[in-house]
């Protein structure tokens, strides 16, 4: 029996409410939104005509915590709170006893909070709403209170490393300085690190570090592979700031190559065309040309060099004539 299609009231429905086919298949709008619905509508075209409507509606996803950190602000009731765990959207909420916390939503993994405990409560239990998301009940976790003290901070420098590009496994360091800045001694926890190609040494946890002190960590970027690579360093504290700082790593790897320049020979009277660059492989018996320049430019770059291997390279001139000079000195090169 033969059937009209409607979304949203649209015949086949439409770029904003998504398009019906003739079979009766959806496709959703690029721009369909969490708490947007549309009615689609089947309508026969016989008479009586008959029809039936559903209404979709998209959804958010649920939040899951895994863990958080509740730490003093300031003297007095005032802390902080960050909980961390996945599918946090822009519109999530914190709360605490029924009570919405002001909520920064730092990303789909990570929310924060300002909140004002009683003296004397050892443990709160907060928990995090998805509008639009069918949620039931929030989704909580209890955390434990510190004991009000002086004002611990962590301040960390820098915020995030970058390595730019490095050579495959020639490795590169940078520091970063985690310094005890506020009233009252602040614990570093535990440091995680994520992304294969860095390290971390330099400091073992957990460490207190009193008012005044600082450590340094060193941050290790070893490519093995080409391209980009990315990472992260959380630390996890009693800071009054951030409880758990993340900071970003990047790099990108690149391949070994050989610099090669050159000076003219000073006592030719024959004008130079070109010059053609050979190299040797270690333990072979024939140079291969690897670059005939044109004009005179003298320098060139290997960059089929693999690691672990010895290289010898070697220059000559050649004038207009085509005819080729004796080679100029081997130089070697060894990639690590």
């Amino acid at each position: 029996m033969p059937v009209a299609w409607f979304v949203n009231g649209f015949a086949g429905g439409n770029t904003t409410t998504g398009l019906m086919t003739t079979s009766g298949v959806y496709s959703p709008s690029s721009t369909i939104w969490a708490g947007h619905s549309v009615t689609i509508t089947a309508k026969t075209l016989s008479q009586p005509v008959s029809l039936a409507a559903l209404m979709v509606k998209v959804l958010n996803p649920l939040p899951v915590l895994s863990s958080g950190v509740i730490t003093q602000t300031a003297p007095g009731n005032n802390y902080s709170l960050v909980v961390l765990g996945s599918g946090f959207v822009p519109t999530s909420q914190l709360q605490s006893g029924g009570v919405n916390i002001a909520t920064v939503v730092v990303s789909s993994a990570k929310l924060q909070g300002s909140i004002s405990i009683p003296p004397g409560t050892r443990a709160i239990k907060v928990g995090v709403l998805n509008p639009d998301a069918a949620q039931k009940a929030l989704v909580s976790l209890t955390l434990p209170v510190p004991t009000p003290t002086g004002i611990p901070t962590l301040t960390i420098s820098p915020s995030s490393v970058a390595f730019g590009n490095t050579t495959i496994n020639t490795p590169a360091t940078q520091t970063v300085t985690l310094a005890s800045t506020g009233t009252a001694p602040v614990v570093i926890n535990f440091a995680a690190l994520s992304g294969a190609a860095f390290t971390t040494s330099g400091a073992t946890f957990p460490v207190t570090l009193n008012p005044g002190l600082a450590i340094t960590l060193d941050v290790q970027f070893d490519p093995v592979t080409t391209g980009p690579a990315t990472g992260s360093l959380s630390i996890q504290s009693t800071s009054s700031t951030d409880g758990m700082a993340v900071i970003s790593l990047s790099g990108a790897g690149l391949p070994h190559q050989v610099a090669l320049s050159w000076d003219p020979p000073g006592i030719s009277t024959v004008p130079i065309a070109s010059y053609k660059t050979y190299r040797l492989i270690a333990g072979g018996s024939a140079y291969q040309l690897m670059n005939s320049s044109v004009g005179t430019e003298t320098a060139y770059v290997d960059k089929t060099v693999q690691s672990g291997v010895t290289y010898d390279y070697i220059v000559t001139s050649v004038d207009a004539n085509g005819l080729e000079s004796l080679p100029s000195n081997a130089v070697t090169a060894t990639i690590p």
